[in-house]
């Protein structure tokens, strides 16, 4: 017997997960491929539909029949009511690229596309940290920092479905230079690009010089990984890399906690196993510039579905989707 299931796809700067989602929330099928995200617009969307249509043909082959909805979840700000992506962090070729049109047109079938924080924050929501909670904060400090709020129970998209852009809070007006044009934002400093750059600066480097082994992978790339194993040696550049970070994520998340009153505040993404060392200086500002009685009532919290989050979150997408215009 087939089990009713929705697609939820995620895709990053460099891969896609793309998954068949039971509506109970439980993945039943996940695939993987390339993002290639450095290719024209067209280009990158046909990628998208080639390999929803890919995961299509397995699901039938295996007997799961055809899904309900299909979700897609891109990075950047988009208009969520009309599948419009303004820009993207990771696909230069997206501003205002109508996405949605686009892949419903390739697979021919109807799409919902969301930002790719906000379907992390809803697989949380569903099936995570956050489950049962209504008032929930969702920070995912990843190559860069992505948010999504939960009000009510309710994902906010906003007036034109872009709110949530929680790594872009300004932190320190002073601060350094941010690629959304802004300075000081959060995503400057709590970030894996933005502890690459704390610690550029503290060794004097100019951006994008070699780094010290320890902190690079097996392919000169800056490792949080190899950071957070320097610090747990007790080195003290790593060490003042993380407090630096979460100092600045104290700042923000006092005042997502002032704005919004959450019950919970999820964090995630690749930096976010980096936490114990990151947070006593996050909790010193939280204490410091937050209602006291606001922050005894929240738990800051780690999210509890790793990589499979966004694809969940893009399938419970797809299957609550917003008002179409």
């Amino acid at each position: 017997m087939t089990r009713a299931w929705a697609v939820g796809l995620d895709m990053g700067g460099t891969n896609i997960r793309c998954a068949a989602v039971s509506v109970a929330g439980d993945v039943l099928l996940i695939e993987h491929g390339p993002s290639l995200a450095s290719r024209e617009a067209g280009a990158v969307a046909e990628n998208i539909a080639a390999q929803t249509i890919h995961l299509l043909a397995t699901a039938r082959r295996r007997g799961l029949g055809s899904p309900r909805a299909i979700g897609v979840a891109v990075p950047g700000p988009l208009n969520v009511h009309t599948g419009t992506v303004m820009q993207a962090p990771h696909v230069a070729a997206w501003r205002g690229y109508p996405l949605r049109c686009k892949l419903e047109a390739l697979i021919g079938r109807k799409v919902v596309v969301d930002n790719d924080a906000n379907a992390w924050a809803l697989g949380e929501y569903w099936r995570g940290a956050a489950r049962g909670r209504h008032d929930v904060v969702l920070l995912t400090l990843g190559t860069g920092v992505g948010g999504g709020l939960i009000v009510g129970g309710k994902l906010v998209h906003g007036h034109s479905g872009m709110a949530g852009e929680l790594g872009h809070v300004t932190v320190d007006p002073d601060g350094p230079p941010c690629d959304c044009g802004s300075r000081g934002c959060l995503e400057s400093y709590a970030s894996a690009s933005g502890l690459r750059a704390l610690v550029e600066n503290r060794l004097g480097l100019p951006p994008g010089a070699p780094l010290p082994a320890p902190i690079v992978d097996s392919e000169k790339n800056f490792s949080v990984r190899g950071l957070s194993a320097q610090a747990r040696r007790g080195d003290q550049l790593a060490l003042e890399a993380f407090a630096t970070a979460g100092h600045y994520l104290g700042i923000a998340i006092a005042s997502f906690l002032n704005i919004f009153n959450p019950e919970l505040v999820v964090i995630g993404g690749g930096v976010a196993g980096a936490l114990p060392y990151m947070r006593k200086t996050m909790t010193a500002q939280v204490r410091a510039r937050a209602f006291t009685a606001i922050a005894s009532q929240a738990k800051i919290v780690r999210a509890a579905l790793g990589p499979r989050g966004g694809v969940v979150g893009a399938a419970y997408a797809a299957l609550n989707p917003p008002a179409r215009s």
